[in-house]
């Protein structure tokens, strides 16, 4: 089966019309046919707003079914997604420019158990993939990270992701007397650099690092 095809079966499982999809989703009636009929291909925009609905996404673009069809919208087999922003460049290096495009690219499913049993919540999280090899060994090039966004207090020893005006950066953070924050580099070729989380300056913690390929819980 086409994208198109999984798309049409996926409206037609939650009893939706054409129009009435296209309506939910923000879109048209003529692109909502153009994708299922494979004619244009779905924007993540658009799949987002499906997945509110409860579409499956994962098995719209992959063909890999998270739920059963006659599992109820409540109980995607135990799993829920996340997600993805690959287009948010991390920086584990230098700092990275942060693309002005903010919307997620893809979707990454996590049990649902094993994100209660950390007492986050799937709306506070999001995926982002680093680049650089400053945070090695903890954190690779190219690794997708876990990142809780209600978590913005630095605690100290903590990996974090910190913007900085334009850039970007995934480091371990260490709180300063003077309340500035030294950002460390795991991979100790890589110096600490000092950034100031107040008012006079343009600094926010994204959030924190709970996951990559390793837990941080």
């Amino acid at each position: 089966m086409t994208i198109g095809q999984r798309l049409r079966e996926e409206r037609e499982r939650l009893g939706y019309t054409q129009p009435a999809f296209a309506e939910l989703a923000g879109t048209t009636k003529k692109s909502q046919i153009d994708y299922e009929k494979d004619l244009t291909q779905p924007k993540a925009g658009y799949l987002a707003s499906i997945a509110e609905a409860g579409a499956d996404i994962n098995y719209i673009v992959t063909g890999n079914k998270l739920r059963t069809l006659e599992s109820n919208l409540d109980d995607i087999d135990g799993f829920t997604v996340v997600p993805v922003h690959d287009d948010v460049l991390i920086s584990a290096g230098h700092g990275t420019v942060l693309c002005a495009e903010n919307k997620p690219t893809n979707y990454m499913a996590f049990r649902k158990d094993w994100i209660r049993s950390r007492g986050f919540f799937a709306k506070d999280l999001k995926v982002f993939i680093t680049r650089g090899d400053s945070m090695d060994p903890t954190i690779s090039d190219k690794e997708p990270i876990l990142v809780n966004t209600v978590e913005k207090d630095p605690q100290d020893g903590h990996i974090y992701v910190i913007r900085s005006g334009e850039m970007t950066w995934v480091k371990r953070i260490q709180m300063q007397l003077d309340g500035s924050l030294l950002l460390i580099s795991d991979n100790k070729i890589y110096p600490p650099m000092t950034i100031r989380l107040d008012e006079s300056t343009d600094v926010e913690i994204i959030g924190k690092v709970v996951n990559s390929s390793k837990n941080f819980y």
